[in-house]
């Protein structure tokens, strides 16, 4: 068994094992974001109102925040190999069931399943990473590992919406459970064999929580997925309304924000190295504010909805990674308890976010939605700032 100690440097690492590792998030990514884009035809097909389909994001989101750390300790003496090649199976399944689904029940389950997949791939690749990675590369290569989760927004879900528009939405959950069936194959084939963690306990959960730097950044994280959620959650219905965009113009849609948020992946990894993690988390809550702030604006055009949703992912897309890269770096050893925290506390942020949103929709008009959101993300930006603050107390202490 390899200790955490003589890992291999990440230089070492075949390109195409790395990739593979950065396929599964993609599929991962497409796997979780798919229902927002197809809302309104899960809620015409099954014959439920739009606030109940919306429920199902809340539902898969809840059921990963729970699972998260619960498997990330349960998960931690298991091979990677397995582990890593076990959730993306687990994900195929719950994908082609939602296929085969005839019922809300039925296809809440699904979606329940699909859970476990994101609960573990993300957080626990990321982990393994942080174990492998130089702490002066740490940073970067967690910020590249999450541009699957990019192209996942950019191509994954725009596919999925398009397969809807030209066969139904049951065909598109039936794509992401063979793609990530083959997926689960390749990483089975790409990583060796006995690579493992530091095992976690509560000891080291203890240790966790009792850190203010810890807490604030993970509540900064949750807020910062309440108000994201909010909106994006219900996107599909929120353009339909305003502009009457579906079917291939929502593709497009989507595809335009994917198109952002890669580019603004990209970027924080370069602004990472320049100016460090702290300032691109700051950068990346400060510009999600400001679109959140100003999207009722832009709905009053068409075009400028693309241009919103644009800019909109391209200043918030590197925030995920960047707030992984912080939590590494103020208790390394810690790392696979933090991220899977960090992770739980994304979806449980968003299962939040949807919840507001399902009654929002009810009450708030559709075009000033955003205004929702703008709330929790400044608030996540405080929290952010009060973060960075204790981290470097405990630094000096």
């Amino acid at each position: 068994m390899m200790s955490p100690t003589n890992f291999q440097s990440l230089t070492s690492v075949p390109p195409q094992r790395l990739f593979v590792l950065i396929a599964g998030n993609f599929f991962v990514a497409t796997s979780f974001l798919s229902v927002g884009g197809l809302l309104n035809d899960i809620s015409a097909s099954l014959q439920i109102p739009i606030h109940q389909a919306g429920l199902l994001i809340a539902a898969f989101g809840i059921a990963a925040a729970v699972c998260a750390p619960t498997l990330a300790t349960l998960g931690s003496r298991i091979d990677r190999r397995k582990l890593l090649t076990g959730s993306m199976a687990i994900g195929s399944l719950a994908n082609l069931l939602a296929a085969l689904s005839q019922t809300y029940d039925h296809l809440m389950l699904a979606r329940v399943l699909a859970a476990v997949t994101s609960a573990v791939y993300t957080p626990q690749v990321a982990a393994t990473l942080t174990m492998l990675t130089p702490e002066k590369e740490r940073a970067p290569v967690l910020a590249k590992l999450m541009v699957g989760w990019s192209v996942g927004a950019v191509l994954g879900n725009p596919i999925s919406v398009l397969i809807a528009s030209l066969s139904s939405w049951r065909m598109s959950f039936a794509f992401i459970g063979v793609a990530s069936a083959v997926i689960a194959i390749f990483i089975w084939r790409s990583l060796p064999s006995n690579v493992m963690v530091p095992p976690l306990n509560w000891v080291r959960w203890f240790q966790v929580l009792r850190s203010p730097a810890l807490r604030w950044l993970t509540a900064a994280t949750g807020l910062a997925n309440v108000g994201s959620a909010v909106m994006m959650s219900y996107i599909a219905p929120i353009v339909k309304e305003v502009q009457g965009i579906a079917g291939p113009s929502l593709a497009l849609l989507l595809f335009t924000a994917g198109g952002g948020a890669l580019l603004g992946n990209l970027l924080s990894v370069r602004m990472v190295r320049r100016f460090g993690a702290t300032l691109v988390a700051y950068r990346c809550n400060i510009s999600s504010a400001t679109m959140l702030l100003l999207w009722p604006l832009f709905s009053f055009w068409f075009a400028t909805i693309y241009v919103a949703q644009f800019l909109w992912s391209f200043g918030s897309s590197g925030f995920p990674a960047v707030q992984q890269a912080r939590l590494a770096a103020v208790a390394p050893m810690l790392a696979a308890a933090t991220i899977a925290l960090n992770s739980s506390v994304t979806y449980f942020g968003m299962a939040v976010g949807a919840s507001i949103g399902s009654t929002a929709w009810t009450l708030v008009p559709a075009r000033f939605m955003s205004w929702v959101g703008f709330v929790f993300v400044l608030a996540a930006l405080a929290c952010s700032v009060l973060g960075e603050r204790a981290a470097q107390r405990e630094v000096m202490g």
